[in-house]
């Protein structure tokens, strides 16, 4: 950066004309959102660089030293240089002046060593009582030290308690006139000397030349150039691993639970959105998890796409998707992967479930306790903060568990002007969700976890970092004489499905528990199994011989199983004649089955209007009755079925604006073009100057023979003005055909939108 001259610039637009691409291109990475729309020059640049808006987009990503060194900038009478910066924040000179040289790459700075300026919006971002100074007098004072003690040792108290902030005190009738003759209370004494200045009729305030002075000169109490420690205890890193991927496999399985119990009885969407408490509370029962982990699950789960509101009938109801199909074919570690990459980069705060939603627009918004899955758990903050946290972990190093305090402390200092209580919240969430997700193991980071600390983490990497603590899936279990299945490991998908048909899962870990009963075997019954089957399977995937009691409680149920039957009927026919039914049986009529119950009676599964329409057709004369054998007319009615429609879950994505080196270096050649349009401006020219159409043209076709460069001012069709310098080549049929600045092809302006065009010296 060629800024480091001794030669003071005189604006930021001046200073970064002076840059070079590469600080150029650094700015525009860093602070992404002076790139939209490009600017057209560099004044451009620098004018957006000084809006407010932008400014505190990246005041808020500083850390607490940096906002530190702005705010002992916008305190410090100007000019301000690296040796009285250094001792405002009574830090070493070689502590500050790397992160004065990252301010003044960010432009929230800009000048030299000698003379640093902080840009317009940081004095307004900051506030008029940065670090808790008051405002700027332009009375001389002379020695302040002789004036201090003049006034005494009470008002010197009064001045203490003024000295660190905030800068003001009450005071009756402040603006009355008082002399050092006429006063007798301290603070009089003070008034009198100008020690402190009236505010307001009741309000005084202490000048910033004499806070500066009672401080010793220094702008802060204290400053932390450096994060602050994270402690907390040891563990085993081996250990925290293993106890990591465990909650990984249990967090698996907890979502694979609560999707089977969405698709089997799905929950209703509220009206407000979200899924009720009544309903999450039973879920949880279902999966063997507290309120809170489940209400986790299902957002962690949403936000990986695998369930989703659908509209069913009149209602919406909350139920998988198609991706929970796909997800399904997925080993372990990749199902596992893409839940965290999920949650990783969602914006959903997952901890706002079961708490009152402060953010709401009305009172009883705000009193409404927040639902699982409810539309309004979106924060823009939460990626950010899970990112830092997780980095909190990575810094404590491995083994270690740093304590939750410490970690948001840590936080705190990366982004103390970001969320204030609701960013602690997070952090703390985070801490939470990072254990249940398996990314975490005693408190402590673990070493599969640490593949998020990249800049891109994919979920193929993710899953390669775990995939060696994962243990292997079997398809065999130890049967045990107290009707239990013991699964040694995790279980094949097929057989885990087939196991849990016959028997009630007891527990769930690495392995498993599984129970037989006599309802778990009515179950296997009642879903189409045979006695026969289930003493199959048990054969071919036991490790041990099949006990004997399992064996005789399948048998015992099969012969009570179906001795009363239950099925489904639209539509009954009776007769007397069995001759008639028998006839009909054997007349095959287009679209109608037909089973016979009793010599009188046959029973069909199409409804009664169909039926009857298909009886009359073929010659007969049925007569409709009701259930309870009263004769009626029925008329064929009209059946309309509509599929349920699917919506698909929100994609969220992060408002950071990322550019790519090529978008860079299409900003910066535009901004270089700008300049050099503005620098060949001619002198007599000025916005809104036009010229006249036959000199314009005479200008553009002069050029086009000479084939020299032409500055011209063009209004596009949406009348957007611009300079631009090009090189004429044809001027014909009402168009100029030109090469503009950096353009391998050439353009055509309409020439009625040229509204000045002027040869450019060589």
């Amino acid at each position: 950066m060629s800024n480091t001259e001794r030669t003071r610039p005189r604006t930021l637009a001046e200073a970064l004309r002076g840059w070079d691409d590469a600080a150029l291109g650094q700015l525009l990475q860093n602070r992404p959102d002076l790139a939209t729309p490009i600017p057209a020059d560099t004044s451009q640049l620098a004018a957006r660089a000084t809006s407010n808006a932008s400014a505190a987009r990246a005041i808020n990503r500083l850390d607490e030293f940096s906002v530190d060194l702005l705010e002992a900038l916008s305190a410090l009478p100007e000019p301000v240089d690296l040796q009285a910066l250094a001792a405002g924040v009574d830090q070493p000179v070689e502590v500050v002046q790397p992160r004065v040289t990252e301010l003044l790459a960010l432009a929230l700075v800009w000048g030299n060593e000698d003379d640093l300026r902080p840009i317009r919006a940081v004095h307004e971002l900051l506030g008029p009582t940065p670090a808790g100074l008051g405002p700027i007098t332009t009375r001389h004072f002379g020695d302040l030290d002789k004036l201090i003690e003049e006034a005494g040792p009470e008002a010197r108290e009064v001045l203490d308690k003024l000295t660190w902030g905030p800068p003001t005190g009450s005071v009756e009738k402040a603006e009355r006139p008082v002399t050092i003759a006429s006063a007798k209370t301290p603070v009089e004494q003070l008034l009198a000397r100008g020690l402190v200045v009236p505010k307001d009729a009741n309000t005084v305030v202490l000048p910033r030349q004499i806070g500066l002075h009672l401080r010793g000169g220094r702008v802060l109490a204290s400053t932390r150039p450096t994060p602050p420690p994270l402690g907390g205890k040891q563990v085993s890193a081996t250990i925290a691993d293993r106890a990591a991927a465990g909650a990984a496999l249990d967090l698996v399985r907890l979502v694979d639970g609560a999707l089977e119990q969405l698709g089997t009885d799905p929950p209703p969407v509220l009206r407000t959105g979200g899924i009720g408490v009544r309903e999450l509370r039973s879920l949880a029962t279902k999966i063997g998890a507290d309120e809170q982990a489940a209400g986790a699950v299902l957002e962690i789960a949403y936000a990986a796409g695998l369930v989703a509101a659908a509209e069913v009938g009149t209602g919406e109801l909350w139920l998988p998707t198609s991706s929970y199909d796909d997800w399904l074919e997925l080993d372990t570690a990749h199902r596992w992967a893409q839940l965290v990459l999920a949650w990783h980069s969602g914006l959903r705060a997952i901890g706002l479930i079961g708490r009152r939603d402060s953010g709401g627009a009305t009172a009883a918004a705000r009193e409404r306790l927040v639902n699982a899955l409810a539309p309004d758990l979106e924060r823009l903050l939460a990626p950010e903060v899970r990112q830092l946290t997780l980095q909190a972990l990575a810094e404590a190093g491995a083994g270690t568990a740093p304590a939750v305090e410490s970690v948001v402390t840590w936080v705190a200092w990366h982004r103390p002007r970001r969320g204030g209580q609701f960013r602690d919240d997070l952090v703390d969430w985070t801490i939470t969700e990072a254990a249940l997700l398996g990314l975490t193991g005693l408190g402590a980071l673990a070493s599969h976890a640490r593949v998020l600390l990249g800049d891109e983490p994919a979920a193929e990497d993710l899953a390669v970092a775990i995939q060696p603590l994962v243990p292997a899936p079997v398809s065999e279990v130890l049967l045990q004489a107290d009707l239990t299945a013991v699964a040694p490991g995790p279980l094949v998908r097929a057989v885990q499905e087939d196991l849990v048909v016959m028997a009630d899962a007891e527990s769930h870990g690495g392995g498993g528990v599984y129970r037989f009963s006599e309802s778990s075997i009515r179950r296997a019954f009642d879903l189409g199994r045979t006695a026969e089957q289930l003493h199959s399977w048990l054969v071919e995937h036991s490790r041990t011989p099949v006990p004997q009691p399992l064996s005789y409680l399948i048998d015992d149920v099969a012969r009570r199983h179906g001795v009363l039957r239950i099925g489904a009927a639209s539509t009954y026919l009776r007769c007397d004649d069995e001759s008639v039914l028998t006839q009909l049986l054997s007349s095959n009529l287009p679209g109608i089955r037909f089973r016979r119950l009793a010599p009188t009676v046959v029973v069909s599964p199409s409804p009664p209007d169909m039926v009857l329409s298909r009886l009359r057709e073929a010659g007969l004369a049925p007569l409709g009755e009701s259930f309870d054998g009263v004769v009626h007319v029925t008329t064929a009615g009209n059946r309309r079925g509509q599929p349920p429609r699917r919506r698909t879950s929100r994609d969220f994505a992060d408002s950071t604006i990322e550019l790519t080196e090529d978008q860079v270096k299409a900003v910066i050649e535009r901004v270089r073009a700008g300049d050099r349009v503005a620098a060949e401006r001619p002198a007599e020219h000025t916005s809104g100057d036009a010229t006249a159409p036959a000199e314009t043209i005479s200008v553009l076709a002069e050029a086009a023979e000479a084939g020299s460069p032409t500055w011209i001012s063009y209004v596009d069709h949406n009348g957007n003005a611009a300079e631009r310098i090009v090189e004429p080549v044809r001027v014909a049929d009402g168009w100029l055909t030109a090469y503009d600045d950096g353009a391998d092809q050439p353009r055509t302006y309409a020439l009625h939108r040229i509204a000045a065009a002027r040869p450019v010296p060589e």
